[in-house]
C-alpha cells in the first residue's frame, strides 16, 4: 500500500440514508474503540501526569457520538470536556446519546478557542479523514489552542491493517457505512512517518511518534504553556 487513497469515506460525503444508519455506524466505531483499547490509550496519553481529581479542560476534536468523552468523564470526574465535530448530524446523534455533552460544530482548521484555551486536545481516528493540507491545518490549530498536551491517535496504512479492518467490520456489523468506511479509512490513513512530517510542518516541536501494535500510531506534543 504505497499510495494513500484520495477517495473520501461515505461518512465524509454524508452518504448515509438517514440518521439511524449514521447512528449505527457511530455506535460501531465507538464499540471498536472500546474493544481495541483506543479510548484507554488515548486518554492515558492525553492525561499523562494528571490525577483523577485534576480539573482540566479537554477538547475532543472529531468527537463522533461523544462516547470517548463519556469514557473520560468516568475516569476523571472533575474534568470538563468539549466535543467538536464538523457534522451537525453527527452532533445531533451525540447529544441524543449524551444529553449533557458540551458540543461545538466547527472546522478543525479554525478551532473556536483562544490560544492555550484548553488543557488537553485529543483526536482519535480523525487525521485519516483529511488531505495533507487539511491535516496540517488541524494539527497547527490543535497546537495553538492547547496548554499542556495534544494527542492524535490513528490507524496506520498497511496491508495487515487493511485485512484486520475488513475482518472486524464484516464479522461484527451489517452497517453499510461501517463495512465500507472501515476499509477505506485504512486506505486513506497515513503512515507514522507521514504523520510525523505533517506534525512538524504544523509546528509541533519535540513531537513524539509511537507505534502501538501493528495497526495504530500516536503523535504527541507537550506544550511550552505548561
Amino acid at each position: 500500500m504505497q499510495r494513500r487513497s484520495p477517495t473520501p469515506e461515505l461518512l465524509d460525503d454524508c452518504a448515509y440514508r438517514d440518521l439511524d444508519e449514521l447512528r449505527g455506524n457511530l455506535r460501531d466505531m465507538a464499540r471498536y474503540d472500546r474493544w481495541l483499547g483506543a479510548f484507554a490509550l488515548g486518554l492515558r496519553l492525553a492525561t499523562a501526569g494528571l490525577t483523577r481529581h485534576s480539573a482540566y479542560v479537554g477538547l475532543d476534536v472529531g468527537c463522533g457520538a461523544g462516547d470517548f468523552i463519556a469514557y473520560a468523564r468516568r475516569a476523571f470526574p472533575a474534568a470538563k470536556w468539549i466535543g467538536l465535530d464538523l457534522s451537525r448530524d453527527v452532533l445531533r446523534v451525540a447529544q441524543q446519546s449524551h444529553p449533557r455533552l458540551a458540543a461545538v460544530c466547527a472546522e478543525g482548521a479554525s478551532l473556536p478557542f483562544a490560544d492555550a484555551g484548553v488543557d488537553v486536545v485529543i483526536c482519535i481516528h480523525v487525521l485519516h479523514h483529511l488531505d495533507p493540507s487539511q491535516a496540517t491545518d488541524l494539527l497547527r490549530e490543535c497546537r495553538r489552542v492547547v496548554r499542556l498536551r495534544a494527542v492524535c491517535l490513528d490507524l496506520t496504512r498497511s496491508a495487515s491493517t487493511l485485512v484486520g479492518a475488513w475482518l472486524l467490520t464484516h464479522l461484527t456489523s451489517r452497517n453499510r457505512l461501517t463495512r465500507a468506511d472501515g476499509v477505506q479509512s485504512v486506505r486513506r490513513a497515513y503512515t507514522p512517518q507521514e504523520a510525523a512530517r505533517l506534525a512538524q510542518q504544523a509546528g509541533w516541536t519535540e513531537v513524539s511518534v509511537r507505534r502501538h501494535g501493528p495497526f495504530r500510531y500516536s503523535l504527541t506534543t507537550a506544550c511550552s504553556f505548561a
